[in-house]
């Protein structure tokens, strides 16, 4: 029988995702997995991969890693974001400093979110899905720049280009195309409605 909400498994410890599944109204388990990202993500640059095609992988890695001790019925979900600057990505930075030198070279510029979704059930993948918001960070004085990684502190190293819009970076933006979802690191809406075309949500 359908219900209107559900248990996934999350492949990741991202306080962010967590929190949108579970304001949707699905029961989640915290399952992070030990992923070399950067050699993966070497491995796909060496291979060719757009970002696109690299999100995704890293998502599917995730998942995969995840799904070794599920049960047949078991629904994983896994996620992955690189930021994309005309076809460069950033990775996490390693310091505020270096925090502040990627916010340097996005100032007044706009990048891509490539986003990646992957839904197992079992050990099987089942789905996966892109999104790929567009965001626009203004012309800030350095001023600002430095009363922010003040504020912030540490926390935006665990943010992919140094940022949480659901925090005071929305300051740093002039435009954001796309769902906040999205930009949070996890593309809800489609999510849902594969949730859905499974028949492990209500229609």
């Amino acid at each position: 029988m359908m219900s209107f909400s559900t248990s996934l498994i999350l492949a990741s410890g991202s306080s962010a995702r967590r929190m949108l599944l579970e304001n949707a109204g699905l029961a989640v388990q915290v399952r992070p997995v030990d992923l070399d990202e950067e050699a993966l993500r070497r491995s796909c640059e060496e291979q060719g991969h757009t970002l696109s095609q690299t999100a995704i992988a890293l998502a599917d890695a995730k998942a995969n890693l995840a799904t070794r001790d599920t049960g047949f019925d078991e629904l994983t979900v896994a996620a992955d974001q690189i930021l994309d600057l005309d076809g460069v990505a950033f990775a996490k930075p390693g310091s505020v400093a270096e925090a502040a030198e990627h916010l340097r070279r996005l100032r007044g510029r706009t990048h891509v979110l490539r986003t990646a979704v992957v839904l197992y059930k079992g050990g099987e993948k089942v789905w996966e899905h892109l999104a790929s918001p567009r965001l626009t960070i203004r012309d800030f004085s350095d001023d600002f720049l430095k009363a922010y990684l003040e504020r912030e502190g540490p926390a935006i190293l665990s943010c992919v280009g140094a940022y949480r819009l659901e925090g005071s970076g929305i300051q740093l933006f002039s435009a954001v195309e796309g769902a906040q979802d999205a930009v949070m690191g996890l593309p809800l809406l489609p999510l849902l409605e594969e949730l859905r075309e499974l028949k492990v949500l209500a229609a």
